[in-house]
């Protein structure tokens, strides 16, 4: 297990145009960078415990590692805003995972880019930008969506101060209709947990 995640964590970096994007994030918005550098290797550790072959795992914590990286496109003021956000100002915050999509798929790297893309989706239907629900997100966006979240909700952000391990677990796996149960389980193992989910099943696409 050791040798997988080390060899999945040597190539987290590997594709040739990492350094760009990751270095043109960190002049753009220090937090972003700080995330993105979080949720990838963290994404790499759980496609692990969740049973991923090396290469699906590289993949994964790629995705993560790039997965806000549409963000660039916004500027850094809204980023970091402490106002609740008006409407116009959600659907550009929103239009971040398709743009990211779009910056991926210009590199080649389409298996990251679909990733990317749905990483806001919610399996009652209720995110963005595709609405997917249930199975229709597929698994690896699954674990992406809860790696995200953890992160985001241990670290705080700009309108919500960080929180606990442990409350941040307890929030997961009381949103069962928003996240998957399996994932936030695999992530409960990975971080090494004595209070790991109870598992349910995932609906099936309605």
């Amino acid at each position: 297990m050791l040798e997988h995640h080390g060899s999945v964590l040597r190539n987290l970096f590997a594709l040739p145009f990492t350094a760009a994007f990751l270095g043109a994030v960190l002049e753009h918005d220090y937090e972003t960078h700080r995330h993105l550098l979080n949720v990838g290797a963290l994404c790499a550790r759980v496609a692990t415990t969740a049973g991923l072959s090396s290469e699906e795992a590289i993949v994964l914590g790629q995705a993560g590692l790039f997965h806000d990286v549409g963000k660039l496109h916004i500027r850094a003021a809204l980023l970091n805003a402490t106002h609740p956000l008006s409407e116009a100002e959600w659907r550009i915050m929103r239009a971040h995972a398709p743009r990211g999509q779009q910056m991926l798929d210009a590199q080649g790297a389409h298996a990251l880019a679909a990733i990317v893309r749905g990483h806001h989706e919610r399996l009652d239907g209720s995110g963005y930008p595709d609405g997917l629900r249930g199975l229709a997100i597929p698994w690896e966006t699954r674990l992406l969506a809860v790696v995200d979240a953890y992160d985001a909700m241990r670290s705080g952000r700009p309108y919500a101060a960080p929180i606990s391990h442990e409350d941040a677990l307890d929030r997961l796996s009381s949103a069962s209709a928003l996240f998957d149960p399996e994932a936030v389980h695999a992530l409960a193992l990975t971080l090494g947990t004595h209070r790991a989910p109870r598992l349910k099943a995932v609906a099936p696409v309605s």
